[in-house]
């Protein structure tokens, strides 16, 4: 009997795409997905559509959503750039080894083979053999000319049985490896850093692969803080995400490989990091070796040993199959809408000893984005946090903040005081306990920036826009290259973008658009473009740059719209206050993000005052508008920012903090210039 093929339904597709259920809808909207059938309202798509549109999207077929950027379908490699020190010597060896490639990932049979050429050249240094030939080690180790004693299997795993096999009639790979020299250098992973430059970049992207760069390595590993009591003992240290052994390289310098173990579910990775470490670690055993780095699954094993030391960087937000996510929804309480790493830390507190430590490298937006709140609570309640460091852009080509999280399990309520902080503005410790929470995770502030930030929200005099004002995302086309025009033609109209606003100014924008939004991907309802009155704002940058719009201009999604709808509150008192260095400030302490959300803005409190306080400030954010002097432009920021300060209860004193050149409008200067 037949049986009958499950269909799937958009959330599951939008999954399998990996894309946004909004993105899916608005697909589904303008006919670019085809459900297979309906049922109760809901659309559904069979199998073997979702598998071909999978296809299309990797190889780039698709015309109708061949727009769409997707990490997960990004195509050919490239040099991991950031991964190795400075200083090494191979980055230049690697980059001839990619161009030779072409810039496009190798199948697997040959990628072994590069692979195992510097596997041989690094071993035979490592030993301190000398040879008659300089370059295709392969070659020549196929011939028999290569005696590795005990590292012998490690190569024959790394080479794999086909290209085993492949070997026995002994061809040279000359155009491959003339020339090639790899040179020995035991703190950096050379082998790493050359699986990840020739490994396909959608592959790596998809699976969260950001292989730590070995000065952040280093870091984590001076930062982490071993009690003196417990390092007299033989400890567990386990990196349950261990790639290809960075973590584990650096941590054999300082512990026995008797304490250490890693795994990963890349079992080349693995086979990688066997060798590393038998590079580094001449002393040791290979079969110890072997035992101690394995191919698992940290999350789906049954495994129930404890360790003293977990560290890592877990990935970043994987995928996995469908079976494998049941399993983990049921048996975590980030297995619903977190991601790998919230899974990781979940699985890490299960498994370290009580007093054991854990330190990991993860996004910074684990520490205040909505969806991670169900991990924040677990470390809240069970953990002290010993350090935290914020890290800024340390993967190459990642537009994604890290921090290293370094804390040890208490199974007590988390206290502030004695947590140590390294961020942008410096070093220092807290030494107050501060209120927190899964929605309050703020700890980069100093204690002084704390208490303002806490006498802000505590004051009675304030409203917020949540619930009381309308947003609106700007334009998104789903191809800007066909609908968004350089020169003004019969029925088009200005559209602006991000860069086109500034605090208190809009620069007249270059592009074009015939607003017809049955063709677009996605559109908020036209009138909030039309409004009488409306704040646009930047959706992308650290800042917040609000300017004021009478003219019912449109804007793409890098532009979005706020409409205040806050009885006795005029929209320009808002637009002055949403510019003010006391709303940076609280954007800045509370969220540190790179997109201004709605969720965020409707948090940010807003004094309330008299309606003559507030037509004082709309006086001077209309003069602001409306004046081409910078210098008096500034000065007359600098005024309307010390009343908006005071309205906000703020000392002098007090206001003073909260002024640094970081919140000085200057970049906002020559653009209100231009604009009038």
């Amino acid at each position: 009997m037949k049986v009958k093929e499950k269909n799937i339904s958009m959330k599951e597709l939008c999954h399998c795409l990996s894309i946004s259920e909004a993105t899916g809808r608005n697909w589904l909207r303008l006919g670019r997905l085809v459900p297979d059938r309906d049922h109760g309202g809901k659309p559904y798509f069979s199998q073997k559509y979702v598998k071909q549109l999978q296809k299309e999207l990797k190889h780039g077929d698709t015309k109708t959503l061949k727009s769409r950027r997707n990490k997960k379908y990004v195509a050919g490699n490239g040099i991991y750039a950031s991964y190795l020190t400075g200083s090494s010597r191979n980055y230049a060896v690697i980059s001839s080894i990619v161009r030779r490639q072409n810039r496009q990932p190798p199948e697997e049979m040959r990628l072994r083979e590069i692979l195992g050429e510097c596997a041989l050249q690094l071993l035979g240094q490592a030993a301190g053999k000398e040879y008659d030939f300089s370059d295709d080690f392969l070659f020549h180790y196929r011939q028999g000319k290569i005696n590795l004693g005990e590292y012998d299997i490690l190569v024959r795993e790394l080479l794999g049985e086909q290209s085993n096999r492949q070997g026995a009639c002994g061809l040279r790979q000359e155009h491959l490896f003339s020339g090639i020299q790899y040179c020995l250098e035991p703190e950096n992973d050379v082998l790493g850093m050359l699986y990840l430059s020739l490994k396909n970049l959608g592959a790596r992207k998809a699976a969260g692969a950001y292989y730590t760069p070995a000065c952040i390595v280093q870091k984590l590993l001076k930062d982490l803080k071993i009690d003196e009591t417990a390092a007299k003992h033989s400890l567990k240290i386990l990196d349950p995400c261990c790639g290809t052994g960075n973590f584990l390289l650096q941590l054999s310098r300082n512990f026995r490989m008797e304490e250490l173990y890693g795994g990963d579910v890349d079992l080349l990775a693995v086979q990688i990091a066997r060798i590393n470490l038998a590079i580094a670690c001449r002393d040791v055993p290979v079969p110890l070796i072997r035992e101690r780095i394995q191919v698992r699954d940290f999350l789906m094993g049954e495994d129930g040993e404890q360790y003293d030391v977990i560290l890592g960087n877990p990935p970043w937000g994987s995928s996995r199959e469908h079976a494998q996510s049941q399993v983990l929804r049921k048996n975590f309480l980030t297995g619903t809408g977190g991601e790998a790493y919230d899974l990781f830390l979940e699985q890490s507190l299960r498994r370290v000893k009580p007093g054991g430590l854990i330190s990991f490298v993860l996004p910074e937006a684990v520490l205040y984005v909505k969806s991670h709140e169900k991990i924040r609570s677990l470390i809240t309640e069970q953990v002290q946090i010993q350090s935290l460091s914020y890290l800024g852009n340390v993967f190459d080509k990642v537009q994604c903040p890290a921090v290293i999280l370094n804390m040890y399990k208490t199974g007590r309520t988390l206290k502030t005081c004695g947590m140590n902080i390294d961020g942008e503005h410096g070093k220092f410790q807290i030494k107050i306990n501060r209120t927190v929470t899964k929605e309050r995770f703020n700890f980069h502030m100093t204690d002084e920036e704390y208490q303002i930030l806490d006498k802000i929200e505590q004051r009675k005099e304030l409203f917020f826009l949540s619930g009381q004002a309308d947003f609106a995302l700007g334009i998104v086309t789903g191809d800007n290259k066909k609908y968004v025009k350089k020169e003004k033609s019969t029925g088009t109209e200005v559209v602006l973008k991000g860069c086109d606003i500034g605090k208190y100014a809009i620069q007249e924008g270059k592009q074009y658009l015939a607003y017809e939004p049955q063709y677009f991907q996605q559109t908020a309802p036209e009138h909030y473009y039309r409004a009488k009155e409306k704040l646009f704002y930047r959706f992308i940058g650290k800042e917040l740059v609000f300017a004021y719009d009478d003219r019912q201009r449109l804007s793409l999604n890098s532009c979005n719209i706020l409409i205040p709808r806050i009885p006795g509150v005029d929209i320009k008192y808002v637009l002055a206050v949403l510019n003010s260095r006391t709303a940076q400030f609280i954007y800045e302490r509370k969220f540190r993000s790179m997109k201004v959300l709605r969720s965020y803005l409707e948090q940010i409190p807003i004094p309330a005052v008299s309606l003559a306080q507030q037509k004082e400030i709309i006086l001077l954010a209309e003069k602001m508008m409306s004046v081409s002097d910078p210098i008096l432009w500034q000065e007359t920021y600098h005024e309307a920012d010390r009343k908006i300060a005071a309205a906000y209860g703020l000392a002098e004193a007090e206001y003073s903090i909260l002024q640094k050149p970081s919140a000085l409008p200057g970049q906002e200067l020559s653009k209100q210039a231009a604009a009038q």
